[in-house]
């Protein structure tokens, strides 16, 4: 008995990319019929096309990003890159939901995202230069705005499309999303001032991002406005920075009676040095929160804090990215047109026992975030 072997064809087994050699040979065509043809380039007969497809189909074959890079095609791609430490990222609520909204509308028009941690911000830059060099991206996301942000001027000179996420202003001709933190610092000191608080005390942020710049100068106009003493406690990174920072303030000699925290992360870390402290929360000392998560939602008591999605930010922010992409396409390398900065979404107070005395009636229902709250941009 003898058998025979049929020989494997090329591009079809397990391992083995299918090229555009493959597709070329089993239509009966060039390699570069088949380029113009899954580009979408005239030069083939709508019938070539139409049997080059269905082969490409047949072989389940894939683009080359690389390829398309050299090719001039979009790679489909879309970067951010972040200059903070691993551990803060770690911890911070904002960045998982805001990451599922860019990607979820990413997603749908079969973009990936491309991350990258860093240590400093001229890092940061080098990256754009080097992914713009290498045609690695399509454009990217510009997070944690600073008041005179280097990557600003650098990203127009490149010319590589970019989002801002962060202002109002300071983004140069670059496009921009951002969330008013100067009406959220309005809402919380007019809340925490209506229950007859006089001694406010907000925990900072990192002092270099635009957003803590905005939200210190707020605090302290409407405080000033309103007659109320206004204490900045800056803690910079992390949790535990809100840790020291709670702690100088309950030994002032005149402790504030309410406290403001930067995000849910710190806030939590400050309940935790006030309860340690016999702080009674909001009986002596009132909590509220720049961000919202399940984090303060879950917090016995739970805690005030600004309402707004990350998921959403991230869809507005992927959404006119994409835009944005778009449009520097269709240009065809014409210098890109300034464009004007939009707020990505209202922030709303949803106030919670962290702050109502006892015996107060519940606050009116506020549909509440379903994750994360806000980035600090």
């Amino acid at each position: 008995m003898t058998t025979s072997k049929q020989p494997r064809q090329s591009g079809s087994g397990r391992g083995q990319r299918v090229t555009i050699a493959d597709i070329a040979r089993r239509a009966g065509v060039t390699p570069a019929a088949v380029s113009l043809a899954v580009n979408g380039r005239s030069g083939v007969s709508d019938a070539t096309r139409e049997r080059i497809m269905a082969i490409a189909a047949e072989l389940r074959w894939e683009p080359s990003p690389a390829a398309r890079a050299l090719a001039g095609a979009p790679v489909l791609t879309v970067g951010m890159v972040l200059a903070r430490p691993a551990e803060v990222l770690g911890t911070e609520a904002f960045f998982g939901a805001f990451v599922a909204g860019l990607q979820e509308v990413l997603s749908r028009r079969d973009y990936s995202l491309q991350m990258k941690i860093v240590e400093t911000t001229d890092a940061e830059i080098e990256t754009y230069r080097r992914w713009f060099a290498q045609r690695r991206v399509d454009g990217v996301v510009v997070v944690d705005l600073r008041q005179d942000d280097p990557r600003i001027p650098a990203l127009e000179d490149l010319g590589l499309p970019a989002l801002v996420v962060g202002g109002p202003g300071h983004h140069g001709s670059l496009p921009s999303v951002y969330v008013d933190d100067a009406h959220a610092t309005r809402l919380l000191v007019d809340h925490l001032a209506g229950l007859g608080h006089r001694r406010l005390a907000r925990v900072a942020g990192n002092e270099d991002f635009l957003h803590t710049l905005l939200r210190d100068r707020a605090f302290t106009e409407r405080c000033a406005e309103l007659g109320i003493d206004a204490i900045t406690q800056d803690a910079g990174f992390g949790t535990r920075g809100a840790e020291v920072a709670t702690a100088a303030l309950l030994a002032r000699r005149e402790p504030p009676t309410a406290i403001v925290f930067d995000s849910d992360e710190m806030a939590l870390a400050g309940t935790h040095v006030l309860e340690e402290a016999g702080s009674r929360i909001p009986e002596d000392v009132a909590v509220a929160s720049y961000e919202d998560s399940a984090l303060t939602r879950t917090h016995r008591p739970p805690i005030t804090a600004i309402g707004r999605s990350a998921i959403e930010y991230g869809r507005v922010a992927a959404t006119r990215l994409l835009e944005v992409i778009g449009a520097s396409r269709n240009r065809r390398g014409s210098s890109a047109e300034s464009v004007q900065e939009s707020r990505a979404i209202e922030p709303v107070l949803v106030v919670r026992d962290s702050t109502r005395p006892e015996g107060a009636a519940p606050a009116p229902a506020v549909p509440e975030a379903s994750d994360a709250g806000l980035p600090s941009s």
